[in-house]
């Protein structure tokens, strides 16, 4: 039970460091080999008590699905303004479709248990979030929350955050043409490439910490993740010249910053820094910004894209190459999927530059054309709008800012962002 409290604990803290509020009902269960936790009704989630979590005597989840073992109910502003309006809406960004799922449909409760656990059942059947009218009305609008699951509670609150900000770029899209939604397949395909690929050294990472045992469903991570273990012990022996030991640390210090700063959320976006001619360092594929260290870096290549060792590069490495190999100027390469960019992202909009930030931006960051995830159409398409600017929105996906340094590519990071919060809050009209 003291490893159950810790854990929720932890996860709780995660949850209410969100910069806005998840509710007085917000709750998580989680279920283990001993049992199926909860937190109690109206708890606080950034303090939890031990006396706060118990332990569930029917011994199971409230819903049933494939390898979840988590569910975090939340009643987080945006999604619960959705909710208001009877808002379902389509996902019309990437890291929507890869964490949540095609579509947030709204689920209609009120009628009877059984009857209620199917309709979740339903609602949630090719995503892992959704939205829950309890049948409930005051002033004659529904009254709800949100529920989203996971394999572990790291991934069912990072569904959380990720479904939190698809709701609130669908609404703030409207002021700039509204969010044009993905193709249903490919929002398929992206979910079902991420549940199988992408998240699985992380995902395996925390299971074991989680004390969820499947192993159906890791056996494959977990050897990855011992052979990346394995590797970082061969690593930390072998010591580095000056300039790339500094550079090791400036990219794990710059991932924390990214997080601190809500630029990213769980481990999405990537960074890199040019080594020399021929090398350049990235974050690698899946693992959290909080936990990386020095040593978990990847070396590659820039012409061949090659690494070194067994972690995996990001999967964007291709574009953070593309952009070295035209722009000589560049240092540094970031790439986020942060919210207020992610509007214009989803809106398949160019960004006017307000007076501030024409200096570095010119008048307008343009909209690359979408390509999917990983893809050499990704990497030419965005490389090409770039330009000879130091941003780029990245349709439906996010954005990409460069410098000279990795402490100019944050700064132009963060102003772009501050650019996007501002003309959106402006109530100008993009076109």
């Amino acid at each position: 039970m003291a490893d159950i409290y810790e854990l929720m604990k932890k996860y709780g803290a995660l949850m209410s460091s969100q910069d806005y509020p998840v509710g007085e009902s917000a709750k998580m269960i989680l279920e283990t080999p001993d049992g199926v936790y909860e937190t109690s009704e109206g708890a606080d989630m950034a303090d939890l008590k031990e006396e706060d979590i118990r332990l569930i005597e029917s011994g199971s989840l409230p819903v049933k699905a494939d390898g979840i073992k988590a569910i975090v109910y939340s009643e987080t502003p945006y999604s619960m303004q959705c909710l208001r309006e009877g808002r379902s809406f389509r996902a019309s960004l990437d890291d929507t479709a890869q964490i949540i799922g095609p579509e947030v449909k709204i689920a209609r409760l009120g009628r009877s248990e059984t009857i209620d656990r199917l309709t979740l059942m339903r609602a949630l059947k090719s995503s892992v979030g959704c939205l829950v009218d309890t049948g409930i009305r005051r002033n004659g609008l529904p009254l709800g929350y949100t529920v989203t699951m996971g394999r572990t509670l790291y991934e069912a609150v990072i569904a959380m955050t990720v479904l939190e900000k698809a709701a609130e770029v669908t609404i703030l899209a409207d002021r700039i043409g509204g969010a044009k939604p993905l193709a249903r397949l490919e929002a398929r395909i992206m979910r079902d490439v991420y549940k199988k690929k992408y998240s699985v050294q992380e995902e395996a990472i925390r299971s074991r910490e989680e004390g969820v045992s499947d192993a159906e469903a890791f056996s494959d991570a977990e050897t990855e993740d011992n052979a990346a273990a394995d590797t970082e012990v061969a690593i930390k022996e072998k010591s580095y010249p000056p300039r790339e030991a500094e550079l090791r640390e400036a990219l794990a210090e710059y991932g924390r910053r990214l997080v601190e700063t809500g630029l990213v959320q769980g481990t999405w976006g990537n960074i890199s820094v040019r080594l020399d001619d021929m090398h350049m360092l990235v974050t690698p594929s899946g693992l959290d910004y909080m936990r990386l260290g020095p040593d978990d870096m990847v070396r590659v290549e820039i012409a061949t894209l090659n690494y070194e060792g067994s972690l995996k590069p990001t999967s964007e490495k291709g574009l953070h190459a593309e952009i070295y190999k035209r722009r000589p100027d560049v240092g540094a390469v970031i790439h986020t999927h942060s919210k207020y960019l992610s509007v214009f992202a989803a809106a398949e909009e160019d960004m006017p530059v307000l007076s501030e930030h024409m200096d570095v931006f010119g008048t307008k960051v343009k909209l690359a054309a979408y390509g999917i995830p990983g893809s050499k159409k990704l990497m030419t398409n965005t490389a090409s709008a770039l330009g000879s600017n130091f941003g780029v929105i990245m349709a439906h996906h996010g954005m990409a800012a460069c410098g000279k340094d990795l402490e100019t590519a944050f700064e132009n990071c963060r102003k772009l962002e501050e650019n996007g919060r501002a003309y959106l809050d402006s109530g100008r009209d993009a076109g």
